[in-house]
């Protein structure tokens, strides 16, 4: 069974989340967070149950003996002789020595260093002033309980090519835009019920501007008019960031729009005839999702060199197309070629290259071609740049060009060939956010994609620049 890519899962999950509308994209973006140190008066609650703490109180007081505890308690002997017990193990309570005077058989209890400690903290607790760390979510202009370390620096953000998503306001947090209430709250959602906030004193926020990542899902009814959008944060989609971004003119305002789908580049008749149809694949794909979403732990990593599939003949769906493209990377024994018009940083990243050039040192040859007339800028230099410094290590093993004009959307590793109208190397980082429902069609079988890894490499020979 295959393993499923986060945003594949996403597409199981909420793909029916808008009735009569379907899903068309799954957008990485970024949420503008703050990050906040507040300068709170806090009280931290006791840490002893109730009846613990009244017996340290009252021997403290001079209450001495079990029998005149459980008198005043008014409780059962067995509570009382218990829980002195548990105090000896602390360390909080011990025996007296018995003075003149002392009654025969009445062994009385005085306090340990760290219980007189104990009951003092006890008998006057004071608040305390300490920093509380807050992530405050920019778009809802609220504090909220997100992990500070899953934010990422803007610029990273920008760099890859991530949806940024815009804020409430324009200035900073105001130290009265966050209550004692409001951080009460955050420390409940977090588990954290020992401390209650008195009072915000002051809060400080960081200068660097951040991000959390989040994702956005594009919905469109078949004529393309109707747009909406979905906000995943944390794994989940957040009905208040939906609307949020409608308050801020919606998917219009992102520059984000969906055209009709492009043709899909056929097969030749015998194969179309054999080729399962997307509803059958997506139907398969969603029950196999949904096993691995049921499963008890994750599943193990695959080998790094293991078996391709079986044979087969069907649609690719554009959710699945990276995934495609990573299993080519992370485990083509033989041949790798990519054929694609334009060419994006947000692909070309360190890890792509990294997991290319593991392939490369395994053998593997590389052909990468790209080029749409003499127009270049839709590609970004950078990730040209990358690539060519590549091919120039591996002479001979990874051949980079740059064609003439292509068209052409085409993978091919091993006994696998897929064509198709998606972009591989530029499907993210398009800053004019156009979404179609890509679709192609995946062979994987070696006599059909022997003939067509010839057919590209002469295509590519004959229109290199």
């Amino acid at each position: 069974m295959p393993t499923f890519s986060p945003d594949s899962l996403l597409a199981v999950r909420f793909h029916n989340a808008r009735p009569g509308l379907e899903l068309v994209a799954i957008i990485d973006a970024g949420l503008p967070v703050a990050l906040i140190t507040a300068d709170i008066l806090a009280q931290d609650r006791k840490r002893l149950p109730l009846l613990d703490e009244f017996v340290l109180r009252l021997v403290n007081n001079r209450v001495t003996s079990e029998p005149a505890i459980t008198g005043v308690l008014g409780l059962s002997e067995r509570m009382v002789n218990q829980t002195v017990a548990e105090h000896f193990s602390a360390d909080y309570l011990t025996y007296a020595l018995p003075g003149p005077g002392s009654q025969a058989g009445v062994r009385n209890l005085r306090l340990t260093a760290r219980g007189e400690q104990t009951a003092r903290e006890l008998a006057a607790i004071t608040p305390v002033r300490v920093d509380q760390p807050l992530v405050y979510d920019q778009l809802l202009w609220k504090a909220k309980p997100y992990d500070r370390h899953t934010v990422i620096p803007r610029g990273q953000a920008e760099e890859n090519g991530m949806l940024l998503l815009p804020t409430a306001h324009g200035g900073p947090v105001e130290m009265t835009d966050i209550s004692a209430a409001d951080i009460n709250g955050l420390l409940r959602d977090r588990g954290n019920t020992d401390r209650e906030v008195l009072q915000v004193r002051g809060i400080t926020q960081a200068k660097a501007r951040r991000v959390m990542p989040a994702k956005v899902l594009v919905y469109a009814d078949p004529d393309r008019t109707d747009i909406q959008l979905g906000v995943v944060v944390d794994g989940e989609l957040s009905h208040v960031h939906e609307l949020a971004l409608i308050s801020h003119g919606g998917a219009k305002a992102l520059g984000i729009a969906v055209e009709p789908a492009p043709e899909r580049p056929a097969l030749e008749p015998e194969l179309e005839e054999m080729r399962v149809p997307l509803p059958d694949v997506t139907q398969q794909r969603a029950e196999q999702a949904a096993a691995q979403l049921g499963s008890p732990g994750p599943r193990p990593a695959a080998p790094a060199d293991s078996q391709p599939e079986g044979e087969e003949i069907r649609a690719l769906g554009v959710f699945e197309h990276p995934e495609i493209l990573d299993e080519a990377l992370t485990h083509a024994r033989r041949r790798i070629l990519i054929i694609s018009p334009w060419i994006k940083k947000a692909i070309i990243t360190t890890e792509f290259l990294g997991k290319l050039e593991m392939r490369l040192k395994r053998g593997v040859t590389v052909h990468i071609a790209y080029g749409y007339e003499d127009n270049d800028t839709k590609s970004d230099p950078v990730a040209i740049h990358r690539l060519q410094n590549l091919a120039d290590r591996y002479p001979g093993k990874c051949v980079f060009s740059r064609l003439k004009s292509t068209h052409a959307k085409v993978l091919v590793f091993d006994e696998t060939w897929v064509t198709t109208s998606f972009n591989w190397l530029s499907f993210k980082g398009d800053r004019n956010r156009t979404y179609r429902m890509e679709e192609g069609s995946l062979v994987r079988n070696r006599q059909i994609t022997d003939v067509q890894y010839t057919r590209y490499l002469d295509l590519i020979e004959q229109q290199r620049q």
